[in-house]
């Protein structure tokens, strides 16, 4: 891949237009450029995962109840049972209920997936993202 730069127009409708001058502000974007770069970089990673053979990392990010009866074992019982590698979480108390927890994932696209979604249909479980990172 080069680094040669390449121009090229975009047309937009006006909404469309401010609404991303907005964003450009907001997020302290340094350049209109750089905004549609970084928009260009992260359809790359969905089209990526979306297609992947490699394996790929991510960060599933959640919130949930701590009280909600057998969640917890729940969790732990979902991570170990997928073939999937679990490389780094972090657990942080949020409220006397709330808990927040990043997981750091790597494995095949598909089955990172379906555990995300596992984890995020389990009853407490009140946030479930998942950031897909990058192809290994």
């Amino acid at each position: 891949m080069s680094d040669e730069t390449v121009r090229f127009t975009v047309s937009l409708p006006k909404k469309l237009f401010d609404n991303m001058d907005k964003e450009v502000s907001d997020k302290s974007y340094q350049s209109r450029s750089e905004y549609i770069r970084d928009l260009f970089r992260e359809r790359q990673v969905d089209h990526h995962w979306d297609n992947a053979q490699d394996e790929v990392i991510g960060v599933l990010t959640l919130i949930f109840d701590h009280h909600q009866r057998g969640l917890t074992e729940k969790l732990v019982e979902i991570q170990h049972d997928h073939s999937v590698f679990i490389l780094c979480s972090t657990h942080v108390h949020i409220s006397h209920n709330d808990c927040l927890e990043t997981i750091i994932i790597r494995g095949n696209a598909t089955e990172v997936n379906q555990l995300a979604n596992s984890i995020g249909a389990l009853k407490g479980v009140k946030l479930s993202r998942l950031t897909k990172a990058a192809q290994v």
